[in-house]
């Protein structure tokens, strides 16, 4: 897998931690072309470079951005999360000065489709590297307007440990995993500490107004996984201007 490999480099401390982490999930004979971004569209830039290439991957490296440039000046790593027609890795800041053995990966598991996209790929990582997997479940209260209370939710977190339980359950005695309650990239972020790599699948299908009121996991664990994290994508994009 990612037979060809774009690295988004964009003249700043996460260059080094982009190429290192291509490095490592690159196969041997790989294409890896580096991909130099400006300011602005860089999602853009980098779904359109890899659209021309063929790539299976794009790699960049943390953003070290304060809250007020990700509200007003945009997140480049968010915007490329978002609009990528591919896999996306994101190296956490310092990597290139680390120990980049993969010998454990994480992957966030559930039983659903984009679930099963990131297990997939976490597999053929971990064959490949000799690697251990786990898998970690995450029970999330129920939200949105139609939200249960009292009796009604805790029923229905229940039910939905149980189910994620169950699907974690069918994975086989050769990955470890588990179900937990509480916040996706809360708990993720946790495992990421235990972790050499963790990988995420995530949906196109939710739309900009969904992402607003329920948050993006990706998101998220690309500014608080400690170790590098590859999201693995589901479907089209709806952000195709970036």
């Amino acid at each position: 897998m990612f037979e060809t490999v774009i690295v988004g480099m964009a003249n700043g401390a996460g260059d080094d931690d982009a190429l290192a982490l291509a490095e490592r999930l690159a196969p041997d004979g790989a294409d890896v072309a580096r991909e130099h971004v400006d300011s602005g569209a860089v999602g853009k830039s980098l779904r359109d470079a890899a659209a021309r290439r063929g790539a299976g991957l794009i790699v960049i490296g943390s953003s070290r951005r304060g809250l007020i440039g990700r509200t007003l000046g945009g997140d480049d790593v968010a915007g490329t999360l978002r609009c990528a027609i591919c896999a996306v890795a994101v190296a956490p800041h310092g990597y290139a000065g680390r120990d980049r053995e993969i010998a454990t990966i994480g992957v966030g598991y559930d039983g659903s489709s984009q679930a099963k996209l990131a297990l997939e790929a976490a597999r053929s990582l971990a064959a490949r590297d000799g690697a251990r997997l786990h898998a970690l479940g995450v029970a999330t209260p129920p939200q949105g307007l139609a939200t249960p209370i009292g009796v009604s939710a805790v029923a229905s977190l229940e039910a939905k440990r149980d189910d994620i339980e169950r699907c974690i359950g069918e994975l086989g005695p050769e990955i470890e995993g588990r179900a937990v309650d509480g916040i996706a990239h809360q708990e993720l972020a946790q495992l990421s500490e235990k972790v050499d790599l963790l990988v995420i699948g995530t949906s196109r299908r939710h739309g900009r107004i969904a992402r607003a009121l329920l948050g993006s996991t990706p998101d998220a664990l690309s500014r608080e996984a400690a170790c590098p994290l590859l999201v693995v994508p589901e479907g089209p994009g709806d952000d195709a201007d970036g």
